[in-house]
């Protein structure tokens, strides 16, 4: 093999390696940097949501799926500083547990966790979100449904 044809063979390989890589990590990768990606603070565009005092719960997706990822979102109106002491997902007429959340810092005011849930033998099981948040000397529980599926 001459010194080109190497190159052309390397080039060739490189090209179908590129092309035969998972696009939806490109397309969500770039996706979460634009003005699309950043979640909406109004309840009203979103079917599940729940607000209490200055707080907004929500999903990220309107129709949630056992062993899907999903996004849950919590908002502030007021700039108090806010703790969340305790963020979980559990069974509301099964005692199957809780999943625990973590959620992390969007902005000044806006928190993202990824839920999951699980798949159930019996099609009436049903799931909530159940934060227990500090702001301010006071203590305050959201809890939203899940929508089942």
């Amino acid at each position: 093999m001459t010194k080109r044809e190497i190159h052309l063979f390397i080039l060739v390989l490189s090209l179908l390696a590129s092309a035969c890589s998972d696009s939806d990590i490109i397309i969500h990768e770039s996706s979460e940097k634009s003005e699309s990606y950043l979640p909406s603070e109004k309840c009203q565009q979103i079917s599940h949501c729940f607000t209490h005092d200055g707080l907004t719960l929500w999903l990220g997706n309107n129709e949630v799926k056992a062993e899907q990822e999903f996004s849950i979102f919590l908002h502030s109106k007021n700039n108090e500083s806010l703790q969340i002491d305790s963020a979980k997902i559990e069974g509301i007429n099964m005692n199957m547990g809780y999943i625990p959340l973590f959620f992390s810092k969007l902005s000044n005011n806006t928190y993202r966790a990824s839920g999951l849930v699980g798949v159930c033998e019996t099609q009436d099981m049903r799931w909530q979100i159940k934060l227990e948040i500090s702001q301010q000397e006071n203590n305050k529980v959201l809890t939203l449904e899940i929508p089942s599926t």
